[in-house]
């Protein structure tokens, strides 16, 4: 932008709108009032393109500024960043609720500041280009859908599904699905080594990111203000502004639960696939490597037959040497090849082995497919 941004700083406590001055003046334009009430006054006369908001604040609470704020179309679209000591589960929700896009816990580093305030920036540019490309298909797609119309576009959905196997592309047909209902969701996937997030508009959102992560193992069906979330065992969908009529409501509710059934089957599926291909690599490794010991051992019988051969046959040549009666040549001969009959016995026993053996690998691999 050829211009700073602008933020108003809204804290009752001059310190902590001193700190916000020192840690953002050179890069934004600043405005700092001390109140709810003041801070509706200077956004009439004056719109930012930001406003970080102290939540504890007396009289008119950072909550009701903001949902003050967010309920006049005038002023709606104004990114907030509440700033506050309290950071809870509870305290999270209600700024949620009230309409905040990112959430700053005191006391907090300037590195941190700087990024969420960048983010949300660049985050409500990114919005506007968007809703500046997308009004006319917007237009296009006001027709209410029909139950059956519904229906046939969460079967199609669940037949692609069917055809996809990595969580990119299954979250890409959960958006493309939502966006025929004119829909804007984020979605969150249960994946090693950490959960993964996605947003229907590309556009990231920290604290709707804590959001989901928080819904987890709560209700299958959860719905606060305008707002939906489905959980499965693999999933949280999160739908941000849900249509006005009560009926249609619970219509696209059903259709959004049958939606993240059928996700979470696919996704259950796929995580079978992938520990059964684990294995049976792993399987087809390790008769790979019984088939190499069985070649070792295969070589090392010969190699024993042959010593044994050559040790009998020098014994024989010996016997010649020796000074020995003819009885007692013949007892020796008796005693040597009997000790060559047993070692060649032996190891027809241990071919016999290796060939069963072989049976089995054989099978085994043809299950395989190798």
């Amino acid at each position: 932008m050829d211009k700073k941004a602008s933020i108003l700083c809204v804290d009752d406590e001059p310190v902590n709108l001193i700190i916000l001055e020192e840690l953002l003046r050179d890069n934004y334009a600043l405005n700092t009032v001390k109140s709810g009430a003041s801070c509706l006054e200077q956004v009439g006369l004056q719109k930012p393109d930001l406003i970080l908001l102290d939540v504890n604040m007396p009289k008119m609470d950072g909550l009701e500024t903001c949902e003050r704020l967010k309920a006049d179309t005038d002023t709606a679209e104004i990114p907030i960043i509440f700033v506050s000591a309290l950071a809870s589960h509870e305290e999270l929700m209600a700024g949620y609720e009230a309409g905040g896009d990112d959430y700053i816990t005191k006391p907090f580093s300037e590195e941190i500041l700087q990024k969420k305030v960048q983010i949300v920036l660049a985050n409500q540019q990114r919005k506007r280009e968007l809703e500046e490309i997308s009004d006319q298909a917007v237009e296009a797609l006001r027709d209410s859908l029909t139950n059956t119309e519904m229906l046939g576009k969460v079967v199609h959905f669940l037949h692609r599904c069917q055809r996809i196997d990595n969580v990119d592309d299954l979250a890409k047909n959960v958006f493309d699905c939502l966006r025929d209902f004119e829909l804007e969701s984020s979605l969150l996937i249960q994946t090693e080594p950490e959960n993964r997030v996605w947003f229907s508009d590309g556009i990231d959102r920290p604290m709707e990111s804590q959001i989901l992560e928080s819904l987890r193992g709560q209700d299958r069906v959860l719905s606060f203000g305008t707002r939906l979330a489905i959980n499965s065992n693999h999933v949280t969908l999160l739908v941000r502004k849900l249509p006005s009529g009560q009926e249609e409501i619970e219509n696209l509710r059903q259709q959004l639960v049958i939606m993240i059934e059928g996700l979470d089957t696919r996704l259950h599926a796929m995580q079978a696939e992938m520990l059964f291909d684990s294995r049976r690599e792993q399987l087809a490794r390790v008769l790979e490597s019984i088939r190499d010991k069985l070649g070792e051992i295969d070589e090392q019988h010969k190699r024993q037959t042959l010593v044994a051969s050559e040790i009998g046959n020098e014994l024989e040549r010996s016997m010649r040497q020796l000074d020995l009666t003819e009885q007692q040549q013949k007892v020796l001969l008796k005693i040597i090849a009997s000790g060559v009959s047993k070692i060649k016995s032996v190891d027809d026993e241990d071919s016999k082995l290796e060939d069963q053996f072989e049976v089995i690998i054989n099978d085994l691999s043809g299950l395989l497919g190798k």
